[in-house]
């Protein structure tokens, strides 16, 4: 699946589910490093392909995340095999896809760096309608989806008291995988739930 062989993503939906999975594992890298990580990569044009799964190796596993649709997201653990070619449904050489090692020059600095805690990411997606020809009383009108399932986040140890930039977050961009080192956050739309608890 994804172009990866023999790779099959365990999708959630519900946060509580997933923590339930994985709290105790993810529970077992607090005070590790972020050792390496892994991206796929479109040789043609020389860039990140965010379709892909986001592999990071800590303490000599993969954990492997992906993100699809709006609100769902996976994580695997030493599932998928980073040295066999890459072949995104059949495409072969229309797109050429590779696994390279760091792919993200601004995330390339927070690697061998503490993590202190871990948090799942939850995002309330907000819409307003702004035209409704047939019932005008509705523009203007909010509603949301409530909490989904959005991704995870590695808090990682301050180098100093003004580093602001000390995360390592993998998320659901959009139906396509994020990564960043920026704390994630959109007014009251992003909550966390740290699994510690």
């Amino acid at each position: 699946m994804l172009g990866v062989s023999n790779y099959e993503p365990s999708f959630f939906s519900d946060s509580n589910k997933f923590r339930v999975e994985f709290a105790s594992r993810l529970r077992k890298i607090v005070g590790k490093n972020i050792k390496k990580f892994w991206v796929m990569w479109d040789k043609r044009e020389n860039e990140f392909f965010p379709d892909g799964p986001i592999v990071l190796e800590i303490e000599g596993d993969q954990y492997e995340f992906c993100a699809s649709e709006l609100d769902k997201f996976s994580l695997t653990i030493n599932n998928i095999d980073l040295n066999k070619n890459l072949n995104w449904y059949g495409m072969g050489d229309e797109l050429p896809l590779i696994w390279k090692e760091n792919g993200k020059e601004e995330l390339k600095n927070y690697l061998n760096r503490q993590i202190e805690e871990i948090n799942i990411l939850t995002y309330n997606f907000v819409t307003e309608t702004i035209s409704d020809i047939k019932q005008h009383e509705n523009i203007g009108k909010k509603s949301n989806t409530g909490f989904m399932l959005h991704g995870i986040e590695f808090v990682l140890k301050e180098e100093s008291q003004s580093d602001e930039k000390n995360f390592f977050s993998v998320f659901n961009a959009l139906d396509q995988n994020g990564i960043t080192n920026i704390e994630i956050s959109q007014n009251d739309q992003i909550r966390r739930i740290p699994i510690s608890i």
